[in-house]
């Protein structure tokens, strides 16, 4: 049962191989940022995934929300996402969504704006709508709620995943989700009625530091520059040649410094002995998504910058 102001776990799409086209299924762009459920009762409360309250952390979302549906009583499913140069900044979004300081908030709001991609709506003016079918709740809210920066309606395309697919390959977006249109909105359930399409995709990263094997490098740890801070963004071993390795140990070993680089320093088990060093060694390295907390998802490094 949906009640507005009550959070839940999200229905949630299951991963799928490849594009595909079916009259069955609409198409909608997966947008890489953070999944957010908003519930509007006499005002309005915005919670992630993890039923986690995020309405300070986007007071211009809650505001336009509460503008644009006035005394509607509602429940919308949707991303929250921040765009830089056109395209969606994980690690710039993450900057609002931790934030909890009210001074800090209103600061990062003028600085990183967001959008909210609504795809679905759950719940409208006294009736649940989770039983009806994706394409009968996409009709109701396309003629419920209007976009209005910052909140926008996500298109649906019937039947043709795999021109969508290509558009968002090209752009460098996520990737594509597949709904089929009877398909009903399961509560904390990953369904096979929803499916995935993933792109994957490629990030110029800075090494922070290293784990050595011997006299070669096992393991990097990564991070972006944002804000002028060294935000950590994972670590990664895969696609490290034994030669590159012993060249990078020799190269990193140069510029070791005894404090970590990391504004988000990360978790080291007590056997590692991280070696760290001044970010001047890029890479290029090829990754599914970001997890929820900001950290590359199956990373393979595919070039080192040595001349960086």
């Amino acid at each position: 049962m949906i009640k507005p102001g009550i959070p839940f776990i999200p229905m949630e799409p299951l991963p799928h191989p490849k594009p595909f086209d079916d009259e069955k299924y609409g198409f909608q762009i997966k947008w890489d940022g953070t999944r957010i459920v908003a519930h509007l009762s006499g005002g309005v409360e915005l919670f992630n995934r993890k039923m986690k309250r995020r309405t300070a952390q986007y007071p211009e979302v809650a505001g336009t929300l509460s503008d644009v549906l006035g005394d509607s009583d509602a429940v919308l499913d949707g991303e929250m996402i921040t765009l830089i140069g056109g395209k969606p900044s994980f690690q710039q979004l993450m900057r609002r969504d931790w934030a909890t300081d009210p001074g800090t908030i209103n600061y990062l709001a003028s600085r990183i704006p967001v959008t909210y991609v609504v795809f679905d709506i759950l719940y409208l003016n006294g009736k649940s709508l989770i039983d009806l079918p994706f394409s009968r709740r996409y009709h109701i809210l396309k003629s419920t709620l209007r976009s209005s920066d910052p909140v926008v309606v996500t298109d649906t395309f019937p039947g043709r995943g795999i021109a969508l697919y290509e558009i968002a390959r090209e752009r460098g977006l996520e990737g594509i989700v597949a709904k089929r249109l009877d398909s009903v909105y399961q509560i904390g359930k990953k369904s096979d009625k929803w499916l995935k399409i993933k792109n994957r995709r490629e990030v110029t990263a800075l090494v922070g530091g290293f784990l050595a094997e011997g006299k070669s490098v096992r393991s990097l740890f990564l991070g972006q520059l944002v804000e002028g801070e060294l935000i950590y963004i994972g670590r990664a071993s895969s696609g490290l040649g034994a030669e590159t390795s012993r060249v990078l140990y020799d190269l990193l070993s140069k510029s070791a410094k005894e404090s970590c680089p990391f504004a988000n320093p990360p978790q080291i088990e007590r056997r590692e002995k991280p070696v760290w060093v001044s970010p001047s060694v890029a890479v290029e390295v090829e990754f599914l998504d970001y997890t929820d907390e900001g950290y590359l998802r199956h990373p393979v490094i595919r070039r080192v910058e040595f001349g960086s």
